[in-house]
């Protein structure tokens, strides 16, 4: 059941002058605790102009309990986070007011979600004011293909929280844990093909935008909290990933286990060599500055080769004690990011420990392992040195020294 939002029709107010940075439109019913916020790219002219059009209305509308905050900023200075209690954040991020292929932006800082039901209310409302909306606008080299096949969309959804940093935005700054933040923006797929300059698309927008504060305005409460592990299969299917962060929450403690016997054993202690290898991703992204990625692929041969000499030095106790601290803190941290590249990190961690001495194994396990950080730096465009993101700095100091530790394993195996 849709609330009782009506716009009408928002031509005459629609001007993309921008005449405040701010504009608190006050609600006729609100106690003056409680806010919406709405914040307004300026890059945008129709951004600007749906704002404008929508204060017009919701000056004139007699029934909102709470009031509504617009932000105009732009995306070169530092969005403000609001002071007062905040339901919820609305993004107007639209660069034409006349394509009905949306986006839906979901993901924020380090892969955080907004609660389930916000998303769900704005694709409905989409839905039913007839337009295309998507979730998988945040996902680089994006196409249209198999965009019904479930698995592949639930694996773009979860690329696209891995590339997060490669492509901030500027309502990351926005809380994610304590402000539910959504985005609505144009899909870039679809700018120049899908345009009905004549429709009453505006005027749909509004309606839009004005259902999505309406139903914030009925809001009794707080999101519920068991809503935000979520990834979408599809615009309305919906699967957990809790099961999933248990696995590998298990995985993590056979690791730690298996630790403390090498441990027992050996003694565990950060070494100038493990130190060493940490430091090995800022030199191969300095030899891709230099020669690029051939370069980049016979550099970590030779760091292999490196340890390969010095193994007779080091144990792997250190890197096992590393990675399971790091899964852990990537599970926390990045929770959807944890199911790719901690997955990626688990199968690395089986061809680390001492006790494998097999060589078609450890064969195997050097192709997996270099397989796996050459998808994350050259499929998904992760740099080789990366400190903007949980994701970047797991698959610096996690992905790409694990895979050259095994590299040195296997040459100490054949050699």
């Amino acid at each position: 059941m849709f609330p009782s939002a009506d716009a009408g029709s928002v031509t005459a107010y629609l001007d993309p002058t921008v005449r405040w940075p701010q504009r608190l439109v006050r609600g006729r019913r609100s106690p003056g605790s409680e806010i919406v916020a709405v914040y307004v790219n300026t890059d945008y002219p129709a951004s600007v102009s749906l704002a404008n059009a929508l204060i017009e209305v919701i000056r004139r509308r007699k029934s909102l309990a709470c009031d509504v905050q617009f932000y105009f900023v732009n995306s070169s200075e530092e969005w403000p986070v609001p002071q007062a209690y905040t339901r919820a954040a609305l993004v107007l991020n639209l660069s034409t007011l006349y394509n009905r292929h949306i986006c839906i932006d979901t993901l924020g800082a380090n892969g955080i979600q907004p609660n389930q039901d916000y998303t769900n209310t704005a694709a409905q409302f989409a839905a039913a004011n007839q337009f295309l909306p998507s979730y998988l606008c945040q996902r680089r080299h994006r196409s249209t293909d198999d965009a019904h096949a479930g698995f592949w969309h639930y694996w773009a959804y979860l690329e696209a929280s891995v590339q997060l940093p490669t492509r901030p935005q500027p309502w990351h700054i926005i809380p994610s844990h304590s402000i539910n933040t959504i985005a609505i923006s144009s899909d870039p797929l679809y700018m120049a093909s899908s345009m009905f300059p004549h429709s009453q698309l505006p005027d749909a927008f509004a309606q839009l935008v004005l259902q999505i504060i309406v139903s914030l305005n009925g809001l009794e409460e707080k999101f519920h909290h068991s809503t935000f592990v979520w990834l979408p299969v599809s615009l309305w299917h919906y699967v957990e990933y809790d099961h999933a962060q248990f696995c590998i929450i298990l995985f993590v403690a056979s690791i730690f286990s298996t630790t403390y016997s090498e441990y027992q054993l050996r003694g565990i202690s950060i070494t100038p060599l493990f130190v060493t290898l940490l430091l090995t991703p800022v030199a191969a992204a300095a030899v891709f500055q230099v020669a690029g990625w051939g370069a980049v692929a016979a550099a970590s041969a030779a760091f292999s080769l490196l340890f390969r000499l010095l193994m007779g030095h080091v144990n792997s106790g250190m890197l096992l004690s590393f990675n399971a601290i790091a899964l852990c803190l990537l599970i926390i941290l990045q929770p959807a990011c944890g199911l790719v590249a901690g997955a990626a990190a688990a199968i690395q961690v089986s061809f680390i420990h001492n006790a494998l001495q097999n060589r078609p194994a450890m064969a195997v396990g050097a192709a997996v392992s270099s397989a796996l950080a050459y998808y994350f730096i050259y499929h998904l465009r992760l740099p080789l040195f990366g400190v903007d993101g949980i994701s970047e700095l797991f698959v610096s100091f996690v992905i790409y020294p694990n895979a050259v530790w095994i590299g040195s394993r296997l040459l100490c195996l054949l050699y």
